[in-house]
């Protein structure tokens, strides 16, 4: 370690592009990790970040920052009160650049060395660092919401007289609510476009409603009614279709907020889901999810693996990289690597 140096790629300010520098190495203190980063997802709202400055949670408060939240590599080093991780271990990882942003000097993933919490760590094993890195994000997204937020049980403590609905199954996170509601026993029902369906019947859905259609809510009522609504598309079309589905009232999950018109008697669950794990608060749902089902869900191919571009040129392709998904110029998620 002490031949290792860090560089970083960092947001200097509002709308200005990444600069990538040389930057001091890290420590962990207790509770932490070092990791020795290999991949990082552009996600979306990184995307934005860069490009807008504003996250899910709010605008940027302060900069220079550095941006992503999720990563996968090698633990370099481990803090005092760390029992779970060793020297050597392959991990995918969450940290607190979105939540905390005074942390995200150390935490933020744009970098080739990162301090990471423990416990929001996870061993890989064998499973590549790309597919883990992939897999962490949206899976978390959709099973925050479903388990954590809506109160759905765990897998194979559901059954099948419940019903789930997912709006927007084509993407990631819809995709991944969709495994999840099925191993945990549930009848799933979807909406996708019509190319999608064999898909969709592959990872559980037992009825796939093209959502163009013009009578696609009234073919959702007939297959309902529903225990759990999710929107993984978040746009205000279907939070207005979710919530014509619960006409006694009753709640809904849906990645996006907004100003959208609903009945009083319906609750629009919105968080930032994906960060759950961050939050104290969770704090037992956060050691399930990184002590137990991330790691079974990686090692044991519980879940379909996601597509990806893997984009070469390091911390230094990272500005582009995150230009093409802000603009939808890509399909599927863009990996980078930072070590290159």
């Amino acid at each position: 370690m002490a031949t290792e140096k860090n560089r970083v790629a960092i947001v200097p300010g509002q709308g200005q592009a990444l600069e990538v520098v040389d930057a001091e190495l890290s420590h962990p203190g207790p509770g932490e990790i070092l990791v020795r980063n290999e991949a990082v997802a552009v996600q979306p709202l990184d995307a934005k970040m860069l490009h807008a400055g504003y996250g899910g949670a709010g605008s940027i408060e302060k900069y220079p920052v550095i941006l992503g939240t999720a990563g996968a590599g090698t633990v370099q080093a481990v803090g005092e009160d760390v029992s779970e991780l060793a020297v050597g271990d392959r991990v995918v990882f969450n940290t607190r650049a979105l939540v905390k942003f005074e942390t995200n000097k150390r935490e933020g993933t744009w970098q080739k060395f990162v301090i990471v919490r423990s416990q929001t760590a996870a061993k890989i094993g064998d499973v590549s660092f790309e597919q883990a890195v992939l897999v962490d994000f949206p899976l978390q997204t959709a099973v925050a919401a479903l388990n954590l937020y809506l109160g759905m049980e765990k897998p194979g403590k559901g059954t099948e007289d419940e019903k789930v609905l997912v709006w927007g199954a084509g993407g990631a996170v819809g995709s991944y609510a969709v495994q999840y509601a099925k191993s945990v026993g549930h009848t799933v029902v979807v909406t996708a476009s019509q190319k999608d369906v064999a898909r969709q019947t592959r990872l559980g859905a037992s009825a796939v409603i093209d959502y163009k259609a013009a009578d696609a809510v009234d073919q959702l009522r007939k297959l309902g009614p529903y225990k759990y609504l999710f929107s993984a598309s978040g746009d205000p079309a279907s939070q207005k279709a979710l919530a014509s589905l619960l006409p006694d009232g009753g709640r809904f999950a849906s990645v996006l907020g907004g100003e959208v018109d609903l009945p009083s008697d319906v609750e629009r669950v919105y968080k930032p889901f994906s960060q759950a794990a961050q939050h104290d608060e969770n704090q037992e749902w956060r050691s399930w999810w990184y002590g137990e089902y991330l790691s079974d869900v990686l090692r044991n191919g519980l879940v379909d693996p996601v597509s990806h571009l893997k984009v070469s040129g390091g911390l230094e392709a990272l500005q582009e990289a995150s230009t093409d998904v802000f603009e939808g110029k890509v399909r599927g998620k863009v990996i980078v690597n930072p070590q290159e």
